[in-house]
This record gives structure tokens, C-alpha cells and sequence, in this order.
């Protein structure tokens, strides 16, 4: 492959790449070998002033100089007696891949901790055509090698790197990424050659839950018709009805800041006339401070009473019914609309028109429990752990610590309790059952969570990153092994396939680095 040393844009605007002539192939083999045998600082820099030439250029000759040196004196078919430099290579690579994946470090930082360890290859340049390299080996959608569909949920979204979306499918069960993809746009038809990519690789849509996004919405009802389609009832309905609970709230504060101030100015007045006038200011502060702190414990009763409407179980533990939620719900919603509120009836009219299919997942938790109760356990002992699982899961979406450990106490109460009945056969029919109920879902927060994943790797690449790094991203979170929570010790593509993951997520890529770096002698 010819490589690029000077770029000259052409008249038309286009850009235009030249091989430089008086770089002979000796300077080149000159240039390679002293990046690659000194350790003097500076020393880069000084070859690429010298030779007009960029660093990155300096980084990609030393790195092929050791490639080419490597695969000439090493033992073929006895890795164990590889010379040294090979091993430097690896170590190289796995302290690469570990900063880069699990410390979410920007390349430059990964240079830096490198060399201060005293690893082998350590260059900015050597990192990135590194990482790079690996990453192109791997695939952007997942890929179940036994031939046989693999039936899935699918949770979908996008975020943003600059301009540039980055379409993510994610099984919301396994927590597996199934698919990722650095697109020109999210239209329709992006959507759709993503959700194409991922039927020939054998995965097959069960239910699909996506926010409103349009061409995400548009794209579902194309690529997976007679498949239902869950709204998101965070976007839906939390989202958009929660803000409103912290606008009043703050509201609320202000008018009561307000008749504070109207007081104070109230008790310095000295003439009768300028009395009566503060006084008049300060009552009228004072019944719009009613009016404020009334107006949201109203909203914030209906919010909350909305809000309790989406749990999946009453308090027996059945599911509940989705007819009697839904006009609960309407209910709530009119007497919002009749609040002085403005600009918030597009949101309730929006609310209104996704109802019919926001409560969805309602039937699908009335079957999961029937069938449960038929095939793992009696009908109480299923209400029972159906009320843990949903402890459960208010206790993941707390935001505030003490409500967050109320519902870890009382699911811990909960299972204690059933622990005492079923003995010996609890952990078994909780695994089961939890399982089952697992399949409820309700909104796309998985993917948000692996959005977040993506934004920290953006955070560290100044928001901009290749399809190679996405790559990597992919593998290393469906093959990395969760420490804590409910998937504690367990992988993302073990959850998603049933087969045992037996090596580490790294011991895997350096598997795959090595059957990159080709043996010229078995070849």
C-alpha cells in the first residue's frame, strides 16, 4: 500500500495525496530505525522538522520497521521461545487495550502511563495504528457463528459524535450490543440498513422499544412489520411530565424568596402612604405564594399518581390490569390540563395519542405470570417474587439514596420471607421466575446506559471517534464480566447465547492480535 506523505488540495477543493519522491526507501529504512532504537526525547519531533514530514508518519515507519523485524526472527510454531521484542509487543498491546477499554484513557494519557512503566512500544502514533488495526478485525454487529436465528428484544438509540450519529442496538435482557454504527445521518433508511445488518447475522426481533425518534419510529414499522413496538415510558411519560414537577417546584421557591423580600421591604417603610403601598406588594406576594406551592403539590399528587400507574404490579403482587391503568392514567392527565400550566397541554395530548400502546408490556407481564404460575411455582409464590423483582427494579431507577435503600430493605424482606418457605429450592425458583419477569420491558434504558459508555470513550477522543474504536467498544463490553449487580459474574454474551465464556475479554483480543500477525514462514 503506498503511503501518504504530502497533502496538497487541489483547485477545485478536492484533497490530493502524493507520494514524495526524494524520500528514497534508505531515508525511509533511516528514519524507521532511529525512531525505533532511541529513546532520546525529542527525537521525533527532530526527524519529522528534518524531513518535512509529520510525526504520525515517523510513528506508522517505526511501526512497520519492528513489524517486518518481528516476523523475520521469530520461532514460528513455538511462541513460547519468541525473542523479546515480541514480547514487549504483547505486554504493549494488552497494557493498550486495558487502559484504553477499562480505564476509558485518552490516547495521550495511555502514552504517558505507558512509558512511565517502561513499556516496550509506548508512541502515541504505535497506540492508535494499534488500536486501530484490532479493531478492524473485529465486527460492528454481533455474530452467532452456529448457523441457528437468535431470538432477541431489541432496545435501539443514538448518540452523537460531533455531528455524526452512532446507531446502537442492544438485547435490553443480555445487555448485549448487537449492533453499532457510525452513520452519515439517523434517517429512515439508515435505520433500516441497520436493522437489515443485523436479520442476515440470523437475529430475529421479538418486541422492539425505542423512544419517538422519528426515522427510528418510522424505520421499526418498516423493517419489523407485525412486530410490536414498545414506546418508551421513560420518554413517554416520566420524562416529559417530571420536568414540569422540578419547574414548579422552583417556582414555588422564587414566589416564597419573593414575599420574603416584599416583608423586609415592607417592615423599613416610614410614611403611612409608602406603608400601605408595601403592604398591598407584600399580601399580593403572599397569595401568589399560595398560589405557587398549591399549584405544584396538585401537579406533583397527579404526577405521581401517573407515575404509580406504570409500576408492573399492584401491591398483591398481580399484574396490573392495563384497561383500569390506562383510564386511571386519562383521569390524571384531564385534571392536568384544567391546571394553569401553560405550554404543557402539547405534552399531555402527546401522552394521550401513545397511551394505547405505551402500557403494552401490562398484558405481556399478565401471560409471563400466568405461565409462571402454571410451570415453576404456585400463584402466591409468584406474586411474592413478583413484588420482589419490582423492589427491584424502583430501587435501580431511585435517584435518591434513601428511597434506593428502602427498596433494596424491602426486597431483601421479601426474598428472606421466601426464602423460609422454599428451603433448598429458593435460589432455583427465583433464578427462574426472575428470568421470566425479566422480560417485562418497559423503556429503552439499557441502550441509554450504553450510550453513556460511548460518551465517556468521547469524552476521552475530544467527541470524535472511528468505527474501529466503536469496534472495540462493542467487543469489550459483550465480552467483559460484570462485578456487581444482578449480572454479577457473568458476561453480556453469556447472558445473551447460554454458552460459557472460559477466557477473559483480553485474552480473547491478544488471541485475535496474534492470528493477525501472520508467520511469513508457515505462509
Amino acid at each position: 500500500m503506498e503511503q501518504i506523505d504530502i497533502f496538497q488540495p487541489k483547485n477545485d477543493g478536492r484533497a490530493k495525496f502524493y507520494r514524495r519522491k526524494d524520500l528514497t526507501f534508505e531515508i525511509r529504512l533511516y528514519i524507521a530505525f532511529l525512531a525505533m532504537m532511541s529513546n532520546r526525547w525529542g527525537l521525533i519531533s527532530q526527524l519529522a522538522k528534518k524531513h518535512a514530514i509529520s510525526r504520525t508518519f515517523v510513528y506508522m515507519l517505526q511501526d512497520e520497521l519492528q513489524t517486518a523485524v518481528q516476523d523475520v526472527f521469530q520461532v514460528c510454531g513455538q511462541p513460547e521461545k519468541q525473542i523479546i521484542i515480541e514480547g514487549d509487543r504483547e505486554q504493549s498491546v494488552a497494557f493498550a487495550l486495558s487502559l484504553r477499554l477499562e480505564g476509558k484513557c485518552s490516547i495521550p494519557s495511555m502514552s504517558w502511563i505507558m512509558k512511565k512503566f517502561g513499556t516496550g512500544n509506548s508512541s502515541v502514533g504505535w497506540i492508535s495504528q494499534t488500536l486501530g488495526r484490532i479493531g478492524t478485525n473485529l465486527s460492528n454487529t454481533i455474530d452467532i457463528s452456529d448457523g441457528n436465528d437468535l431470538y432477541v428484544y431489541l432496545a435501539a438509540d443514538e448518540v452523537f459524535s460531533r455531528s455524526r450519529p452512532i446507531l446502537i442496538s442492544v438485547d435490553p435482557i443480555s445487555t448485549t450490543i448487537l449492533r453499532i454504527e457510525l452513520a452519515e445521518s439517523r434517517k429512515t433508511d439508515d435505520w433500516i440498513a441497520h436493522f437489515d445488518e443485523l436479520k442476515k447475522n440470523g437475529v430475529e426481533v421479538i418486541l422492539v422499544v425505542s423512544d419517538e425518534g422519528v426515522g427510528l419510529c418510522s424505520a421499526v414499522d418498516r423493517a419489523f412489520q407485525g412486530i410490536n413496538r414498545q414506546p418508551d415510558t421513560f420518554h413517554a411519560i416520566s420524562h416529559r411530565l417530571g420536568k414540569w414537577v422540578d419547574i414548579l417546584e422552583r417556582s414555588a421557591y422564587a414566589a416564597i424568596a419573593q414575599e420574603y423580600q416584599r416583608e423586609h421591604v415592607f417592615e423599613s417603610a416610614k410614611t403611612e402612604n409608602v406603608m400601605q403601598k408595601r403592604l398591598d406588594a407584600y399580601i399580593d406576594a403572599q397569595t401568589k405564594t399560595g398560589q405557587a406551592i398549591t399549584l405544584y403539590e396538585n401537579f406533583k399528587f397527579l404526577y405521581h399518581c401517573t407515575i404509580n400507574e406504570l409500576q408492573v404490579f399492584d401491591k398483591s403482587g398481580n399484574p396490573r390490569n392495563r384497561k383500569g391503568a390506562e383510564e386511571n392514567i386519562r383521569v390524571a392527565l384531564d385534571y392536568m390540563i384544567g391546571l394553569p400550566i401553560d405550554k404543557i397541554k402539547k405534552e399531555i395530548n402527546t401522552i394521550n395519542n401513545l397511551l394505547g400502546d405505551l402500557l403494552g408490556y401490562l398484558d405481556i407481564a399478565g401471560q409471563i405470570t400466568k405461565d409462571l404460575s402454571l410451570k415453576v411455582a404456585p400463584q402466591h409464590i409468584v406474586q411474592s417474587f413478583s413484588l420482589a423483582w419490582q423492589y427491584q427494579k424502583n430501587a435501580i431507577k431511585a435517584k435518591n439514596n434513601d428511597r434506593k435503600k428502602y427498596f433494596e430493605r424491602k426486597q431483601k424482606e421479601q426474598l428472606a420471607k421466601l426464602a423460609t418457605i422454599l428451603g433448598e429450592k429458593f435460589e432455583t425458583v427465583k433464578e427462574s421466575i426472575y428470568a421470566e419477569l425479566d422480560k417485562i420491558i418497559q423503556s429503552s434504558a439499557i441502550v441509554e446506559n450504553i450510550n453513556s459508555i460511548v460518551r465517556m470513550f468521547l469524552n476521552t477522543s475530544r467527541n470524535n471517534i472511528n468505527q474501529e474504536m466503536l469496534n472495540l467498544i462493542m467487543f469489550y463490553h459483550n465480552h467483559r464480566r460484570y462485578k456487581d449487580g444482578k449480572r454479577k459474574d457473568k458476561t453480556p454474551m453469556e447472558l445473551l447465547t447460554g454458552k460459557k465464556q472460559n477466557k477473559d475479554w483480553l485474552e480473547i483480543l491478544l488471541n485475535i492480535d496474534k492470528v493477525d500477525q501472520v508467520c511469513p514462514i508457515a505462509a
